[in-house]
């Protein structure tokens, strides 16, 4: 169950960092720009906490 964790949270990351490119390209709206980066940002650290050896 912990692989498809590291999985889903790489793969919601990769979304939410072209989403957050996106948008920064665009110069939209800078709020959601900043919101999708700390998304990609902990969902990274989900993904590298959980392949993290314990």
């Amino acid at each position: 169950m912990g692989f498809y964790l590291i999985v889903a949270s790489m793969l919601l990351g990769l979304l939410a960092l072209k989403i957050g490119f996106s948008q920064f390209k665009e110069k939209k709206d800078k709020f959601l720009s900043i919101l999708t980066s700390l998304a990609r940002l902990a969902l990274v650290l989900v993904a590298v906490w959980l392949g993290w050896p314990k």
